[in-house]
C-alpha cells in the first residue's frame, strides 16, 4: 500500500504550540494556508484564488524544533503524508480537515532570508550545561537565539562560535552545529 505524499507551500496560520501526549511524547499541530494565484484573462491582472487550509502535525524532536522556529505569518514549505480527518461538530454537521503528517517543515527561502542551526535532542535536556549564559537553560537544550545588530545576521562563522559582541551563539559542541554559510551583510 502506498501513502499519498504531498508538498504544501503557504503561510503559517496559527503559531505552533508544544503539547505532551499521555505517554510524554511531544507533538504539535498548526495550520497552513495556501492560496493559489492566477492571471485574470479579462484584465491580465494577477488575483488570489481560494485559500486551502491544511493542519500540519509533527511529533517528537520535529515538534520541538517547529515550535521554536515558526510563528504565525511566516512562509513555509511542508512535505509529508496527506490524509483527511472527519468528525461531526456539536451542531451535528459533518466536518473534515486536510492533514499533513509532516516529514519536513521549513521556512520558504524564496520569500525571505532564513538561517539553519542543527539541534540535537536527547532525553535529558535539563542535564545539559549552557555555556556563557547565566540565564535558565532552554527546556529542550536549544542554544540561545543569536542577537543581531538591528536586524543584521550575526556572524556564525567565527572560530570561537561567538558573534562580534561576544555573546555565545551555541552551547557545547554536542548541542548544535551552525551551518557553514557566509554572513549576510
Amino acid at each position: 500500500m502506498s501513502d499519498a505524499r504531498t508538498t504544501v507551500t503557504g503561510y503559517v496560520g496559527t503559531t505552533p504550540v508544544l503539547h505532551l501526549s499521555a505517554n510524554q511524547v511531544p507533538w504539535t499541530s498548526f495550520r497552513v494556508g495556501s492560496t493559489r494565484r492566477f492571471r485574470d484573462a479579462a484584465t491580465g491582472e494577477w488575483r488570489d484564488g481560494r485559500t486551502t487550509w491544511f493542519t500540519v502535525k509533527a511529533f517528537r524532536g520535529a515538534a520541538r524544533t517547529i515550535c521554536e522556529s515558526l510563528t504565525q505569518g511566516q512562509p513555509v514549505v511542508v512535505t509529508g503524508r496527506a490524509s483527511t480527518e472527519e468528525w461531526v461538530d456539536k451542531e451535528g454537521r459533518d466536518r473534515f480537515a486536510l492533514i499533513v503528517d509532516a516529514d519536513a517543515v521549513g521556512p520558504d527561502a524564496t520569500r525571505g532570508l532564513t538561517r539553519f542551526t542543527k539541534v540535537v535532542h536527547d532525553d535529558a535536556p535539563a542535564e545539559r550545561p549552557t555555556q556563557g549564559s547565566a540565564s535558565t537553560p532552554d527546556p529542550w537544550g536549544l542554544p540561545p537565539a543569536p542577537r543581531g545588530d538591528g536586524g543584521a545576521t550575526a556572524d556564525a562563522g567565527t572560530p570561537d562560535g561567538e558573534d562580534d559582541v561576544g555573546d555565545p551563539l551555541v552551547g557545547s559542541d554536542d548541542q548544535t552545529e551552525p551551518a557553514d554559510e557566509p554572513a549576510v551583510a
